[in-house]
């Protein structure tokens, strides 16, 4: 079957159809860099959307956060789990709340979907904060470096694709597939939406470059090394992707360009698979 190029405005329709909270987490990630930002400005933020909001304040009194008396109200629960912890809070609700349907153009469930989100951002995070880089950054890039292929999926109904179209032996012939198919890749897809959802302008570069990270501009190589092997982190604790398959490895020069030795992505990878399952066990209580 021929297929014709998505058009900027059938794009601008399918990413206003997405759930609001990435416009929300992009605003809660510039306010966390202002160390002048108080707690009711974290969570006027935070209550733009009501289900997450909601969902953060049920998060906060889970038995991994709870600590006396349930809080009722987010000026409280962010109080008691700090703003580092809200901000992972936040993100991982969001992850939830994007994710949960899945991908049934790529025949990957929501949960499938949601645990590699998770685990990579959890991934991330700890070899950010190995290296000096931003950890809030590389959590956040962790959870949504997929979101290109929810975009594709909500794309698919222009293009006629059938359930499992896009499911291929391997991740390059996943991207080959988006480009024939929509005129634009997932990773692609996702910068676009990172403009739409208004991050900086230079947040997107690791998520387009992290298939091959040494390919990534120099100011944007360590990031986007460090992405890659969160990426691969994810897979090799069982929360992989199967349109990501023979993408994801740790070469000696991915390994060096991102900062971290061998021995610090091993110790990455039981970290992420306690704390994934910790985090899963959490939100599907909540």
């Amino acid at each position: 079957m021929s297929h014709t190029a998505i058009t900027p405005a059938q794009f601008a329709a399918a990413a206003e159809r997405l759930p609001s909270t990435p416009q929300i987490y992009a605003r809660l990630n510039a306010a966390l860099k202002d160390p002048d930002i108080g707690l009711d400005e974290i969570a006027a933020i935070v209550r733009l959307d009501a289900s997450l909001s909601a969902r953060v304040l049920r998060l906060s009194n889970s038995p991994m956060f709870g600590r006396g008396q349930p809080v009722d109200n987010l000026m409280d629960a962010i109080n008691r789990t700090g703003l580092d912890e809200i901000y992972r809070l936040v993100g991982a609700a969001m992850s939830s709340q994007l994710y949960v349907t899945g991908l049934p153009i790529y025949g990957v469930g929501g949960d499938e979907l949601c645990s590699n989100s998770l685990a990579t951002a959890i991934a991330a995070e700890f070899l950010a904060e190995r290296t000096g880089c931003d950890p809030h950054r590389l959590y956040t890039l962790g959870l949504l470096r997929s979101v290109g292929c929810l975009m594709l999926q909500r794309l698919a109904v222009h293009q006629i694709c059938p359930p499992m179209a896009g499911r291929k032996p391997t991740g390059e012939q996943v991207l080959s597939w988006e480009q024939a198919t929509f005129g634009i890749d997932h990773r692609e897809a996702a910068v676009e939406l990172f403009q739409i959802w208004k991050f900086p302008d230079h947040f997107g570069i690791p998520v387009s470059h992290h298939h091959q990270p040494l390919g990534a501009p120099d100011e944007a190589l360590k990031t986007t090394a460090l992405l890659h092997l969160s990426a691969y982190v994810a897979e090799s604790i069982g929360c992989g992707l199967s349109i990501d398959k023979t993408v994801f490895s740790t070469d000696a020069e991915v390994v060096l360009a991102a900062g971290v030795s061998i021995d610090d992505v091993a110790a990455c990878a039981d970290s992420a698979r306690t704390s994934t399952a910790a985090m899963t066990l959490m939100l599907n209580a909540a």
